[in-house]
């Protein structure tokens, strides 16, 4: 049985729905990085459907800004991160959602000093520098592709 016209915006649209669902809740900011295996499919495919929504021909309606966000979002996974390098503002921030969300108190300065321990553990800083020019460089490879 042949494949339908729709069968390939209706697969882009799967795969565009399953990231934002995923990436959405993670609240990333511009400088973590985690690893593309995280990723609810494989990185190539994203940006595939991603830049096919982005084209008049995509028959896909997402808002261009929303589009243009999550491709530059997919930057920031890269292959051989392991654990996610995060930035220790924005996993405090989350964590006093959270805990406001489930109920429990916290206290913000001693759930940031836990953070910060957590970050030299980790070496989330020297671990984001050797990840940084690969991020940037796929970013600007990646809004290019919404130029063309």
């Amino acid at each position: 049985m042949a494949a339908t016209p729709s069968a390939p915006v209706s697969e882009s649209k799967a795969i565009i729905d399953a990231y934002g669902a995923f990436v959405d809740p993670l609240r990333l900011s511009p400088v973590e990085v985690r690893d593309e295996a995280e990723l609810p499919h494989p990185k190539q495919r994203i940006v595939e459907a991603l830049t096919a929504a982005w084209s008049l021909s995509g028959g896909l309606s997402y808002a261009p800004a929303r589009l243009q966000g999550w491709l530059l979002l997919l930057a920031q996974f890269q292959a051989g991160v392991g654990e996610p390098i995060r930035d220790p503002a924005a996993e405090t921030a989350r964590r006093m959602i959270r805990a406001k969300e489930t109920g429990e108190r916290k206290d913000p300065l001693e759930l940031g000093r836990q953070v910060a321990e957590q970050a030299i553990e980790q070496a989330w800083s020297k671990r984001r520098q050797r990840f940084r020019g690969r991020v940037e460089q796929e970013r600007a490879r990646l809004l290019g592709l919404l130029q063309d």
